[in-house]
């Protein structure tokens, strides 16, 4: 042990969290080689949704998602796909160099065995998926929905408004209420044929807890310089960091401030209880925006902070909050190379159902992706929790795009007769009034 101290404050927004107090059968998780590289290029994914939604992100100075979340609906979604479609989906995910008997392997690993690392941790992974009776799943499709991803599987009127309050509740029922509404009848229509869904649940206690009567209010700066009032824990304990030395061993004495290289941030690791899972913290510099940083950043650039962290006694700031985030993921899930299965035209997820009586392939494509997060972290430990859903629709009834057409400038009109288009009255409007 490092019996040098490291002061640590930790202000910067939290990449991942998620407690049970009753003990429960504990597993082991193990990959074979193909999984190993799955795993490996899943978490290349993972960065880099969280790279792509945070430089598109308008709306909010969060980002919170589940990449695992997305990987298993897309996982899914794999086993009724073909061709160009079925390749983008797991070249983007994470499984390009394989076929989709390997995803599923390495996703029932996960699923049997991801929740079960520790005696304490809280953790659910639950699937499910929802098919219109106007469509028969295809048994491939229906069988690896069961055997691999152990999922759950209804047929349902999906024009029925009730299709919302079932997804709804299901919902909250595997996220332990802290996503009680993830769809509402606005992200269905005439066409909608298939719903797959994931929902991910994690609590945990920290190994090391904050002492709630040490919080206090202190300043945050935000990204543009200005500064908010956080509660504000703190603690000074040996936990694994990497130290500020690295920092100025690279540079010498003078950090430049614009060169993003791999000290430009330092990392932080707080074990939750029994040690089976963690919450890593990154902090980039003084002067060096998180957003830049993160553009920048790799997951081998990761593995070389990680490679710097030894025990240490670090006294530690982060703030106590609580967030919720929700995310559309189509344009994000294309800019990562997974287009075709939106493409009404190009979609290939022949494999995934029959029209009802018919031996006919529906023709389906995936309309929308999204997902709801949920992140509290508090002195006590954190808990976190996704649902994500993929609504699949028919090409054929599927409604046409609505045009825009705002009339908020000067125009023309004219009355007129239809058959032959004789025109009775005609006029240009500038400015309207009634």
């Amino acid at each position: 042990m490092k019996s040098r101290s490291i002061i640590c404050a930790l202000v910067a927004p939290l990449l991942f969290a998620g407690c049970g107090d009753t003990p429960h059968q504990v597993k082991t998780l193990s990959f074979s080689s193909e999984e190993q590289v799955i795993n490996r290029n899943q978490n290349e994914f993972s960065l880099n949704l969280l790279k792509q939604v945070n430089a598109t992100e308008q709306q909010s100075e969060n980002v919170f998602l589940s990449p695992l979340s997305v990987s298993i609906v897309s996982a899914m979604l794999a086993n009724g796909a073909n061709g160009e479609t079925l390749s983008q989906i797991l070249q983007t995910i994470g499984a390009g160099d394989y076929v989709v008997a390997d995803l599923n392997d390495y996703s029932k690993n996960l699923l049997e065995n991801l929740p079960y690392l520790d005696k304490y941790t809280d953790m659910n992974i639950a699937n499910a998926i929802w098919v219109d009776d106007a469509l028969t799943l295809k048994e491939p499709f229906r069988q690896a929905g069961k055997q691999y991803f152990k999922a759950t599987i209804e047929t349902s009127d999906l024009q029925d408004p009730a299709i919302v309050n079932t997804v709804n509740s299901w919902a909250d029922k595997n996220t332990k209420g802290l996503i009680k509404e993830v769809v509402t009848e606005r992200d269905f229509n005439e066409a909608t044929r298939m719903v797959l869904a994931n929902a991910l649940y994690f609590k945990s206690k920290w190994q090391e807890k904050f002492n709630k009567t040490d919080t206090r209010k202190q300043d945050f700066t935000l990204s543009n310089g200005s500064t908010v009032q956080v509660d504000m824990m703190q603690q000074t304990k040996e936990l694994r960091v990497m130290p500020a030395w690295p920092m100025e061993h690279y540079y010498g004495p003078d950090v430049p401030d614009t060169t993003i290289a791999p000290y430009d941030a330092r990392m932080l690791r707080m074990y939750f209880k029994d040690k089976a899972y963690c919450m890593d913290i990154v902090l980039p510099r003084e002067g060096l925006s998180c957003d830049d940083y993160l553009a920048d950043l790799s997951m081998d650039k990761l593995a070389e902070l990680e490679g710097l962290m030894d025990n240490y006694d670090v006294e530690v700031q982060m703030p106590k909050f609580k967030l919720d985030y929700r995310r559309d993921l189509e344009n994000d899930m294309k800019a990562l190379g997974m287009t075709d299965v939106f493409d009404i035209v190009r979609a290939d997820l022949t494999d995934l159902a029959t029209y009802n009586g018919l031996d006919v392939d529906a023709d389906l494509f995936l309309d929308k992706l999204f997902q709801k997060t949920y992140l509290e972290v508090d002195e006590e430990g954190a808990k976190a929790a996704a649902v994500t859903i993929g609504l699949v629709n028919d090409k054929a009834a599927a409604p046409m795009p609505i045009e825009p057409f705002i009339v908020d400038r000067p125009f023309l009109l004219f009355i007129r007769e239809v058959k032959y288009g004789t025109i009775l009255f005609a006029g240009k409007i500038g400015k309207p009034a009634y």
